[in-house]
């Protein structure tokens, strides 16, 4: 039976018209934005705000030069205090004297000074007690390191939080400093010459040189043209190449997750209220799908035209107004209509098989690990948009609108034979799963009681 366009589209604007209406698509709407903008505000204030708490430790120095630096150091760290302020903040630094009972152990003099475990102890207690940060350890090898390549010539950084490490990093800056300027001058060797012809020769990113187009010239420049202007490679900019294509793919991953599932719900709702049946006396269970597939497609366009249109508000008031061309903008709208229908129609034909919101939960698991798919391979795909692995997974028809539509917007950008090759892929399988949808809809609107297996629902697919 041929199936009714104007039905499909009745239900199409239905859908449309009451999804949009509601207090919670509105609420949905202005709320992603805010709660993602709201999480980078509040990492960008974490990130600056260090924690001022003032860091004592103990310094056991076997060298017997290291500890009066490190102390004058420290002085000279918290007379600069006043000064930094703001994201400059710093804690101050408060080293406390080492008694020299029990911190010398046999073998001084040789390199093989070891800490006193009960000493050892003792600081750790304290440090559990809060009295003190950190202990550090310098063997006397550090300096002068000798010809025993088994000689121990690490710091040993004792704390109760391994993952502070204002103190452990400055530790490290002092000491090395100064141990390094200690081996210059034993060798006799300027260290600011060293210094300065040690410096190392910056790499710096560039795209590659093109060639403009050649204006039109008249009859006496024939035989120049076609040949225009060499333009000089320019730096490469993150934004672009980084950025703008991350972007587009969680745009559309969040545009899908946002509208996509919202066809399962109300399937289920249909279902638990008996208005389906009630609507299967006017129209096909197919028109039907294809209308709640229709009625969710313009969700979604509605929703990337609004979060697209603010991101490229803000791109272009940064200086960015050109950063999607019309291609890339017709490619995402292509693929992000193929994400719908096939993710869409996974939805609907899950909800159809299910009488309740619970009875879902095991059915949805491999729809939510295919829509994962891009998330888990997007940075290999940023890095290198060429790879077996990245032109793999963008072949791979559950993940090419996210990932092809990614790869278009970075460099090299995919040939066209792979691009048309993700095309085909994506629109056979968004038929298949249309068609397949379109029997499980068919057979289990009907049905209450116990969500089937995943083998009842290959037979309702292959009944005729």
């Amino acid at each position: 039976m041929k199936a009714d366009v104007r039905k499909i589209w009745v239900v199409a604007s239905t859908e449309f018209g009451s999804a949009i209406r509601t207090k919670s698509f509105l609420i949905g709407i202005l709320l992603l934005p805010i709660i993602m903008g709201a999480s980078i505000l509040l990492q960008v204030f974490v990130a600056e705000r260090v924690d001022t708490k003032p860091r004592r430790f103990v310094v056991i120095d076997h060298t017997g030069v290291l500890a009066p630096v490190i102390e004058k150091a420290a002085k000279a760290h918290n007379e600069a205090l006043p000064e930094a302020r703001g994201k400059h903040a710093r804690p101050s630094l408060v080293m406390e004297p080492a008694p020299t009972i029990g911190k010398a152990a046999p073998g001084a003099g040789t390199g093989e000074e070891k800490l006193d475990p009960d000493y050892a102890l003792a600081l750790s207690d304290r440090i559990r007690n809060g009295d003190l940060d950190a202990f550090v350890e310098i063997p006397a090898t550090v300096v002068e390191p000798g010809k025993d390549p088994a000689a121990k010539r690490a710091m040993e950084y004792h704390s109760d939080n391994p993952n502070d490490d204002v103190l452990r990093n400055w530790l490290n800056f002092i000491v090395n400093a100064e141990v390094r300027a200690r081996r210059f001058r034993a060798a006799g060797i300027d260290q600011a010459l060293a210094e300065r012809l040690s410096q190392p020769v910056e790499v710096e990113n560039l795209e590659l040189v093109e060639r403009r187009a050649a204006a039109a010239t008249g009859a006496g420049g024939a035989g120049e043209a076609g040949r225009g202007e060499v333009k000089a490679a320019g730096k490469v900019d993150q934004v672009r190449t980084a950025l703008v294509p991350a972007a587009l793919l969680f745009s559309m991953f969040f545009v899908i997750m946002t509208s996509a599932p919202q066809l399962l719900n109300s399937v289920i709702e249909e279902k638990m209220s008996r208005i389906s049946e009630v609507m299967l006396g006017s129209v096909t269970p197919f028109e039907l799908m294809m209308g709640k597939l229709v009625g969710n497609a313009g969700i979604a366009m509605v929703l990337a035209t609004l979060y697209l249109g603010g991101g490229m508000g803000v791109a272009a008031y940064h200086g960015y107004g050109d950063i999607l061309s019309p291609g890339l903008v017709a490619a995402l709208v292509f693929f992000l209509i193929l994400a719908v229908l096939l993710y869409g129609s996974m939805y609907i034909a899950v909800g159809s098989a299910c009488s309740e919101l619970k009875d879902a939960q095991s059915l949805m698991m491999p729809v939510m690990l295919l829509s994962m798919l891009p998330v888990f391979v997007w940075t290999a795909v940023l890095r290198n948009p060429a790879s077996p692995l990245s032109v793999g997974m963008s072949l791979f028809p559950p993940a090419s609108p996210f990932l092809m539509l990614m790869r278009l917007a970075l460099k090299p950008a995919p040939p066209a034979w792979q691009v048309g090759l993700a095309v085909v892929l994506t629109a056979l399988t968004t038929l298949a799963i249309v068609w397949a949808a379109g029997k499980i809809f068919r057979t289990g609107l009907l049905m209450q009681g116990k969500a089937p297996t995943f083998a009842e629902l290959a037979r309702w697919v292959m009944t005729k």
